[in-house]
């Protein structure tokens, strides 16, 4: 990485995004500050032509400082042609979705999401 690193996020940015195989959906991990000291990650599934929002909810909510979300901060794949599947730094999964339905499959719970907020450095 070049340069310096974002200590606080201060506007909504997209961090990651990866279209499925056949190029027809493209899944978005956004990152957004909801209060000073609070930044949000959610994950957004939209069809590339119609442009319509297939899913979009939080799945991390955690400190916004830079030793925290880079905890939060996963990686996101294609487990297959329609399902799209979001783990954590800590190799955790957070979230598999059904893209074209906009279901849920798996989701973590509560208790995993609240361990980002007391890992502050």
């Amino acid at each position: 990485m070049r340069g310096r690193p974002e200590w606080k996020i201060e506007h909504e940015k997209i961090y990651k995004t990866k279209k499925n195989n056949n190029g027809m959906l493209v899944a978005r991990i956004i990152q957004k500050p909801i209060e000073d000291d609070l930044l949000e990650f959610s994950l957004m599934v939209q069809n590339r032509k119609t442009k319509a929002v297939l899913y979009h909810q939080p799945l991390v909510v955690t400190g916004n400082d830079y030793y925290s979300f880079r905890l939060a901060r996963g990686d996101i794949k294609w487990v297959s042609l329609y399902t799209v599947a979001v783990w954590d730094g800590l190799g955790a999964k957070l979230v598999e979705v059904a893209a074209l339905t906009g279901k849920e499959n798996e989701r973590i719970s509560n208790a995993h999401c609240s361990a980002y907020r007391e890992r502050d450095v």
